[in-house]
C-alpha cells in the first residue's frame, strides 16, 4: 500500500522569513506590507505536503484538496514565521492534517488542510490528457 508507512500524530514544522514576494502588497490582495494570507497557507501546506512524503512509496504523493484556515494575526516582513502541520486522521487515500502557524510572538493562523495520496505519473498522465 502506497501510504503504509503514515500514521496519526505524525508532525512536520518548516520555517521561513517573510520576503517581498509573501506580502499583502505582492499579492495585491491587501495594501499593507504585512505576511499575505495565501503565503502563510502555502508554508502551511508545505508542511503538509513534507510530512506525509517522508513515509510515501516512491512514485506517490500527495495533491491539496481543501483548506479551512484563519489568518488570525500580522507579521511583518523580515519576520521568521514557522508552520506546524500534524496528521490527525487518514481515510484511505484522505489524509487530514491539522495546521497552524506561528511567528515570533504569537499564533498568526490555523485550520484544517486535506490532502490526497496520488500516484505522480498516472496523475499528471490524467491532467495533461485535458489539454489534448
Amino acid at each position: 500500500m502506497e501510504n503504509a508507512g503514515l500514521i496519526a500524530g505524525l508532525k512536520k514544522e518548516i520555517t521561513t522569513t517573510v520576503t517581498d514576494d509573501m506580502l499583502a502588497s505582492h499579492f495585491q490582495n491587501g495594501f499593507l506590507d504585512v505576511f499575505a494570507t495565501p503565503a502563510m497557507i502555502t508554508l502551511m501546506e508545505k508542511a503538509a505536503l513534507l510530512c506525509a512524503q517522508e513515509h510515501l512509496e516512491d512514485g506517490y504523493t500527495t495533491v491539496g484538496s481543501k483548506v479551512e484556515i484563519s489568518h488570525i494575526a500580522p507579521s511583518p516582513k523580515g519576520m521568521e514565521v514557522r508552520a506546524v502541520a500534524e496528521l490527525i486522521d487518514i481515510q484511505d487515500r484522505k489524509l487530514i492534517f491539522r495546521v497552524e502557524a506561528y511567528d515570533r510572538f504569537e499564533k498568526i493562523g490555523e485550520g484544517i488542510h486535506e490532502r490526497f495520496v496520488v500516484n505522480a505519473e498516472r496523475f499528471l498522465q490524467k491532467t495533461y490528457q485535458k489539454a489534448r
